[in-house]
């Protein structure tokens, strides 16, 4: 069973070896930057960027005339459809990453195994479910206001980015399923507060329909969060009691 809190070959620190760390001072000494300037340099390049950068992506056109006049109709109300659209192209991406992070959870399971207070199997394919259900239930209500489900959205094109780091630790094969449960909880986190967003903005349309579908699908993020807190903490209590099987 991995057990990385073991002591092993890290030589990361300088601590480690103060010999070598005094030629490395040495050395920084000796070749200082090449450059002139300062990490404002470095503020003043960004900045320049920013202001002279175009979006992350847009909202594509209404994808039919129907669609096209109720988006002029919230328009002159004062409503941005817009808004929604891009809220829920994000969870719609967010939703696809937790299954597939569920997908690798489920098989780092079946080769490490579990731990005392940990996740059982059928509790991970569980969630798993109810991610893909959630990911099938926004594709249908956009569908369902007329949109494309198809479409990257702009805070979708965002969160793919942000959830790469995710998907690489829980697909990384030298991670323990606890570390990986790490992982899992800031997407929760993050799934968690999304949908309360989201559930925002249904109330603010008026659409029962998607109130109810967001409230039952927020109930279940909760659940999902309140579980993987669990979980982590009980990994964490049978690492410090030396219990290798928390690894």
């Amino acid at each position: 069973m991995k057990n990385p809190t073991e002591i092993g070959l890290n030589r990361t620190g300088i601590g480690t070896s103060p010999f070598d760390a005094k030629d490395l001072v040495e050395g920084v000494k000796e070749f200082p930057p090449t450059s002139p300037g300062d990490d404002m340099g470095i503020a003043e390049v960004l900045a320049e960027y920013t202001a002279e950068a175009d979006p992350i992506g847009s909202m594509p056109p209404p994808s039919s005339l129907k669609q096209a006049a109720k988006t002029v109709v919230k328009a002159i109300r004062g409503e941005r459809a817009e808004v929604l659209a891009d809220k829920l192209g994000e969870r719609l991406a967010f939703e696809r990453t937790g299954t597939r992070l569920y997908d690798a959870l489920i098989t780092k399971y079946d080769v490490l195994g579990g731990f005392d207070g940990g996740p059982r199997r059928h509790e991970l394919v569980e969630f798993r479910n109810q991610e893909s259900a959630h990911f099938m239930m926004i594709a249908m209500t956009i569908q369902r206001l007329g949109g494309d489900p198809t479409v990257v959205t702009p805070c979708a094109d965002v969160t793919a980015v942000m959830s790469m780091g995710l998907g690489q630790v829980v697909n990384d094969p030298r991670t323990t399923l606890l570390q990986c449960l790490d992982a899992i909880l800031v997407a929760e986190l993050a799934d968690h507060d999304g949908w309360s967003a989201l559930l925002d903005l249904a109330r603010a349309t008026g659409d029962e329909q998607m109130t109810r579908e967001f409230t039952a699908a927020l109930e279940e993020e909760e659940r999902h969060l309140d579980h993987v807190r669990r979980w982590v903490a009980a990994g964490l209590l049978g690492q410090l009691h030396g219990k290798a099987a928390a690894a």
